[in-house]
This record gives structure tokens, C-alpha cells and sequence, in this order.
């Protein structure tokens, strides 16, 4: 392991320039989210920025992906509300159980647990945080509408310190709903203009020429405090139902907890740090998709640990890696782990200079950010396909996962989901029958003339068995190793032999896809079954796959390969080991020759064993 030290041994001026300007774009992004939720975990507004500090520069320096950017995160929101609700000493044990959730991750890096996030199928990971969307929009429902608690006389209840009360927050989704409901009749239409001006400003604010560059939250911040302040809405803000945000550090300190107490927060802390896991290692393959990097799992779960310990006790709460503000950073010009790490020290200064600003940030301002975030996580557009696409075991598990993360608790619904989707999984292969195939003009490719020869520009894989989320990461790992190592123009898979494939696995066919584009190759699928081919369809519908891409056989598959490949190549090769090779340039001088490089008629693709059960057939210098 390299860590920072060592790999700023070339740092240069022309780097630092480039860090700095995304640290300072990423900050500029952190501060109303963390603000937001901060408010909506139950934490105080500082406390958002606290955790951008800590555990944003812990990550920066030590995490398993260069770019990835830590802090307050909106997935984390309905776990910590509902922790802060239900436990004994409020958001103390929140905090508690984010160290210990800190410990487990230290645990599963030094374990490699890393790679096991891996196998959480899609439809559960789609399920989980479409169901934290809807939970956090639905927190906002109250700030959208202006409603805090009021006596019968419709005067706001102000509690001991003089600060508004909000109203009683429930531990079920249904209790919060009706709660809100029960109180319509108070709705403020200024925190609802409020809003509407704030989402606006998020939206448009951003296709403005001279606004492209600064997020559309930030732009929705100032627009909508302007507003209002110019305007005197009568709303809430932070400052009214918070007090104000210091501008002071405050002392590291450890709360006191007893044996038992630690006992009743581990199912808790567990909840965190699954949550955490699978966000930041979800974040580094999104950092890694973006940059062409490559992260190392166990070492990020070290660093997320670490994190989680020592943000607690410096007065942040619990973090994780966040994609949105991840994805700034690489589109921002981030170079090494010092954008990062800046973007840390940008938000301690605004912590010191400029934190009593943002009392005055109007509660629904806060509410509009938050929504526009939660839209983005659900990720509501992937869920649509899915439902419309997807087999009906994937969308059972799904919508399982979805209903249990709203109405009984995020915990449950990964435990449930996985269980179902193991179970579905079990059933479906358990009424999978092989089919009869009819090999003739496939595994025995009758153009082969010269079969000592290898194509220096065709890689020929055949997979075994069913693609599905146990191991769909291999399966992709391994192809797009064997295309770099062999940096082929054509990929031709064989999909005779797949049984079945689920969504997890179409995703890694998109994985693969998506670094064939990279590289400029072209990959070439053959011989699939109905229900992979039908997959493969929808791939080719969004435009991930080329027109001529899917084919029935290998002969129809080499004659596509031979429009692909690079006619420079094929004029200088002394290969010509196929009978499409006289079509090339240069082939002239290498006539048909069956009869003298004829294929024994009994030979078979040669097979080697794939990882995790999934073999792969080379065939570069056999069948096609």
C-alpha cells in the first residue's frame, strides 16, 4: 500500500492547482448537504460540517479509491433518525454506535471482507436506497409545509431555550404520515412558495451560461436564503428550531457508555456499517467507472473505519462515501488524494470563518436540497426498468426490499431481501432443465485452415453456467483483464452454455461493454439462449450494443468480427489462420487450404475453470 506520502513523491505545482480547485468546488457542495443531513439525521447543523472534516480528510489520505469523498451522506438519514428516535440517550448513542459500526468496518477490511459487498444482488442494493429516498423525502414533508407545533390558538409551541417545537417524530413511516396529515390545516404557503423557488433554482439555476460550473445546491441555497430574507417570509430556519451554529471547535471528548448499553446498540451499529460498506465501496466502482482507477475494497472498509471512529469523537457523526460529491471531484479536475483532502480543510475554514451565515438558511430551503438529493438516489429510473424488464423473481425482490426499508427498518429489508433472493435464485435453477443444442457449425467452426495459429486481434471467450450475482463481478473482472492483457480489436462470447442470466449479471455484461468502449473494442455476443438473449436486447436497446452485436452462430459472428478488425493488422499477419482471412487485405497470397490444416473432426473448444465456478472456454486458438 502506497499511502499519501509516498505517492505525492512527484507532486507538482500544476497537480496542486488542479486539486485545490476541485477541493474547493466539493466544499462548496458539502456545505449545504451536510448542513441538510445533519438536521435530518437529528444532528445539529454543525455537525454535518464537523464530519466533512474528519472524515472527509481520514478517507482522502487513507481510502482505497484516490478520489472518493466522505461525509454526512443522505443514505445514512432514515438509519440515524430512526436510532436517534428509538434510543435511550438520543443522538449520544447515534454517535456510540457509529464507533462501534467504525470497529466492525475496521474488522471487515482487516477480514478482506471487501469483496463480499459484491455479492449483494442488485435488486437489493436498488431496493435499499429507492426505499431511503422515499424515507427521506417524506422527513421533508413537514418542512415543506411549514408545520411545527402549535397550540389550539394556531401559537407556535416554543420549548425551554426559546427555540420553536417541531412536531413529534414517530419510530413507523405510517405514524410520521399520519402526523403530518393531522396537522394539514396549518400548512404555511410560504415555506411551500419557499420550496418551490429553491428546487427551481436547483434545476434551471445550473443551464444558465455564466452558473454551469456551481452545483445547483449551492445555487439553491443562496437563492432561496435571499429570498427570503429580502422578501421577510414568515418561515423557520435553522436558527429559530437549532439556535445558532458556532463557529468554534469543539473538545474531543468520549461518552461514558456502560458494557450493557454497548450490547443494545451492536444491531444498530451492524446497520451502520453494512450501510457504509456498500455506499462507499458503490461510490469507488462509480470513481473507478469515471476515471479508468482501479480501488482496493479492503483497504477503503480500513479507511471508512477509521473514519467512523474518530468522527464521533470530534463532535461529526457517522460517515460514508458519497457518489454525487465523488463524482465532483473527478469532474472537477481532482488529480490525487489532495482534492480531497483540501475539499476537507475549505469546509474547516468556512466552519471558522462563516458557520453563523448559515442560521439564517430557511428550513424549507434545506427541505428542497434534500429532495432534489433523494431523487437522485433512488435512482427511480433504473427501478422503472427493472420493473418492466426485469424477471419477476428480481422484481419480487425488489419490491420486498423496497416496502421493508420503508415501513419496518433498513436492517430487515437486506436480511430479507438476500434471503428471498437466494431462495428465488435456489427455485429457478432448481426448474432450469438443460436444453438440446445442436453444436454442428458452432463448436466445430468448419473455416478453421490453420489451427496452429492465433488471431492477433480476436479473443474468443465461452462462459459456463448461470451468469447470476454470485458471480457476475468475476465473470466481468476476468474478461476485461484477459481484453487488456490481450488488448483485442473483436471480443467474440459464446453464450451457448449460459443457462440463465439475472440483472446483476447484465450489469456486468454493461461493465464489460462499457470498457470495450473505452479501449475501442467490439464485443460480439453468439449462440444465446432465449431468456439471455432477451437480456442482451435491452443492452442493445440502450445503445450499449452494436446492431450487428448479437448473432446465432460462429460463422455468422467471425464474418461481423472481420468489418471490426484493423485492415493494417490483418496485411502484416502470417497467421490467416480463419477462411475469412482470404477477404482481408494481403489474403491473396494465402489461398484455401482445407485439406492441408483440415480440423481433426473430434476436437473440442479447450475449457479452463473461471473464478467462482464460472468457466471460461479460450478458444483463440480453437473453435470459434
Amino acid at each position: 500500500m502506497s499511502f499519501f506520502p509516498a505517492s505525492w513523491k512527484h507532486y507538482s505545482g500544476k497537480l496542486l492547482k488542479a486539486d485545490l480547485t476541485a477541493g474547493l468546488i466539493v466544499a462548496v457542495v458539502s456545505i449545504p448537504l451536510g448542513l441538510a443531513f445533519a438536521i435530518a439525521s437529528g444532528a445539529t447543523p454543525i455537525q454535518g460540517l464537523l464530519t466533512s472534516v474528519v472524515a472527509g480528510s481520514l478517507v482522502a489520505i487513507f481510502g482505497g479509491s484516490r478520489f472518493q469523498i466522505a461525509g454526512a451522506a443522505a443514505a445514512l438519514i432514515p438509519v440515524l433518525a430512526a436510532i436517534s428516535l428509538t434510543a435511550v440517550n438520543g443522538f449520544q448513542d447515534v454517535m456510540i454506535a457509529g464507533m462501534m459500526a467504525g470497529v466492525l468496518l475496521l474488522l471487515m477490511g482487516w477480514l478482506r471482507f471487501g469483496k463480499l459487498i459484491e455479492y449483494i444482488p442488485h435488486p437489493v442494493v436498488l431496493g435499499f436506497t429507492a426505499g431511503i429516498a422515499i424515507s427521506i423525502i417524506a422527513t421533508q414533508l413537514n418542512n415543506v409545509l411549514g408545520l411545527v407545533a402549535k397550540t389550539a390558538d394556531g401559537e407556535k409551541i416554543l420549548a425551554a431555550n426559546g427555540l420553536v417545537e417541531r412536531l413529534p417524530k414517530h419510530e413507523f413511516f405510517h405514524e410520521n404520515m399520519l402526523e403530518t396529515f393531522r396537522h394539514l390545516t396549518a400548512v404555511n404557503g410560504w415555506a411551500v412558495l419557499l420550496t418551490l423557488i429553491t428546487l427551481a433554482a436547483i434545476v434551471y439555476g445550473p443551464r444558465l451560461p455564466y452558473l454551469k460550473r456551481v452545483p445547483g445546491a449551492l445555487i439553491g441555497l443562496v437563492v432561496g436564503t435571499a429570498v427570503a430574507m429580502a422578501l421577510d417570509f414568515p418561515v423557520e430556519t435553522i436558527a429559530s428550531l437549532f439556535g445558532q451554529v458556532p463557529s468554534s471547535l469543539p473538545a474531543p471528548s468520549l461518552p461514558e457508555v456502560s458494557f450493557s448499553h454497548l450490547l443494545e446498540l451492536i444491531r444498530p451499529a451492524f446497520t451502520i456499517a453494512v450501510l457504509v460498506a456498500v455506499e462507499a465501496l458503490l461510490s469507488a466502482v462509480v470513481a473507478d467507472n469515471m476515471s479508468g482507477d482501479r480501488h482496493q475494497s479492503n483497504r477503503e472498509l480500513l479507511a471508512q473505519g477509521a473514519a467512523n471512529i474518530l468522527s464521533p469523537l470530534f463532535g461529526g457523526m457517522p460517515a460514508t462515501g458519497v457518489i454525487a460529491r465523488t463524482g465532483t471531484n473527478i469532474l472537477s479536475g481532482a488529480r490525487t488524494r489532495m482534492a480531497g483532502f483540501s475539499h476537507a480543510v475549505f469546509v474547516l475554514l468556512v466552519i471558522l470563518v462563516a458557520a453563523p451565515l448559515a442560521s439564517g438558511v430557511p428550513m424549507a430551503v434545506l427541505a428542497a436540497i434534500l429532495i432534489m438529493v433523494a431523487s437522485k438516489l433512488g435512482e427511480f429510473h433504473h427501478a422503472r426498468h427493472l420493473l418492466q424488464h426485469a424477471p419477476h423473481a428480481d422484481r419480487a425482490v425488489f419490491l420486498a426490499t423496497v416496502s421493508l426499508t420503508v415501513f419496518i427498518d433498513l436492517t430487515v429489508a437486506i436480511e430479507i431481501g438476500m434471503v428471498l433472493a437466494s431462495f428465488l435464485f435456489i427455485k429457478h435453477m432448481s426448474e432450469n432443465t438443460p436444453a438440446e443444442v445442436d453444436l454442428a457449425g458452432d463448436s466445430q467452426y468448419a473455416g478453421l485452415v490453420n489451427k496452429e495459429g492465433v488471431c492477433p486481434q480476436t479473443m474468443f471467450k465461452e462462459a459456463h453456467g448461470p451468469l447470476f450475482f454470485g458471480v457476475a463481478k468475476a465473470f466481468e473482472r476476468t474478461i476485461c483483464t484477459d481484453m487488456v492483457c490481450t488488448k483485442p480489436s473483436v471480443v467474440i462470447l459464446r453464450m451457448s452454455k449460459v443457462s440463465m442470466m439475472d440483472t446483476t449479471g447484465q450489469r456486468a455484461l454493461e461493465g464489460v461493454l462499457h470498457h470495450a468502449r473505452r479501449e475501442r473494442q467490439h464485443v460480439i455476443f453468439t449462440r444465446a439462449n432465449p431468456q439471455v438473449a432477451s437480456m442482451l436486447g435491452d443492452l442493445q436497446a440502450d445503445g450499449l450494443l452494436a446492431d450487428d452485436a448479437i448473432v446465432p452462430n460462429s460463422d455468422l459472428a467471425l464474418k461481423t468480427a472481420m468489418r471490426h478488425m484493423d485492415p493494417d493488422v490483418c496485411r502484416c499477419c502470417t497467421s490467416r489462420i480463419f477462411r475469412e482471412c482470404r477477404l482481408q487485405p494481403g489474403g491473396e497470397d494465402y489461398p484455401d487450404s482445407a485439406a492441408a490444416a483440415a480440423r481433426p473432426s473430434g476436437q473440442q473448444a479447450s475449457t479452463a475453470a473461471g473464478p467462482s465456478g464460472l468457466p471460461l472456454a479460450s478458444a483463440g486458438d480453437a473453435a470459434a
